[in-house]
């Protein structure tokens, strides 16, 4: 099958998180997948929503598979952050691949799934990794990136073979098309050896830590690794805003 498609050469993709292409020289190369190793609460999920927004600036395709958040949650987050995504919604520039509707048909009351839709009845039973499957398989013609959100959900359901195996077809795909793609992971809810695992098969791995100082929050990222690049050396302080997420650029002297 064919994935490929023009304008994959030598450059770096913009995340679309400024900042943190200040730090990676301009973006991340073509074909990367990048592992989000993030504490509760350290607001990894607005980072996803800013990779996707700057994928659709970009001119890119979008795909946003959730099995943690309703989709029209993720879209009414993005709006409240002035990142007008409907539109691109209309125009199936951003596609999300809904797993989260799914998970609770089988749990939820029945008052809250006799309206259901024939579109969304026809959901039900649907096996989430067939669906992500489905869903990176899916031959593009133009240049896109994807979000999973989050492969902790597989994780949970789902044998750790199995994952690896999903995650290396969505790097190969990665590869073979130029894509790059983020893959959320809450970091400290799986073992050590599943963590480990997850950052030597994804190309980079960037982890969000929070931590108590005094009567403040520090948030802090690590670039751990990627793929072809030489990473910080150092910890890089990031504040939560209106605006997204903000990295900061400059190194402070404490």
């Amino acid at each position: 099958m064919d994935y490929s498609f023009d304008g994959t050469g030598g450059f770096r993709i913009p995340t679309g998180i400024a900042g943190l292409d200040v730090q990676l020289g301009g973006g991340v190369p073509p074909g990367t997948t990048i592992l989000i190793l993030a504490e509760p609460g350290a607001n990894s999920d607005m980072f996803a929503e800013q990779f996707v927004y700057g994928g659709l600036l970009n001119n890119e395709d979008v795909f946003y598979f959730t099995s943690e958040h309703p989709v029209q949650e993720i879209i009414d987050e993005m709006e409240e952050m002035k990142w007008d995504v409907e539109k691109y919604v209309e125009d199936e520039q951003l596609k999300f691949v809904d797993a989260y509707l799914p998970r609770f048909y089988s749990v939820l009351p029945k008052e809250f799934t006799s309206d259901l839709s024939a579109k969304d009845f026809l959901k039900k039973g649907i096996d989430s990794m067939g669906l992500l499957k489905a869903c990176v398989k899916q031959p593009r013609s133009q240049k896109y990136r994807g979000v999973v959100d989050s492969i902790s959900y597989f994780l949970r359901a789902y044998n750790l073979n199995s994952v690896v195996e999903v995650i290396e077809m969505i790097s190969s795909i990665g590869k073979a098309t130029g894509a790059i793609h983020l893959i959320l992971m809450t970091a400290g809810m799986h073992d050590s050896v599943t963590e480990n695992t997850l950052r030597h098969i994804c190309d980079g791995v960037i982890e969000f830590r929070i931590k108590e100082r005094g009567s403040e929050i520090e948030r802090t990222i690590m670039i751990r690794k990627m793929r072809g690049m030489l990473v910080p050396n150092r910890t890089i302080s990031y504040m939560v805003t209106r605006k997204g997420i903000e990295l900061e650029t400059t190194t402070r002297v404490l």
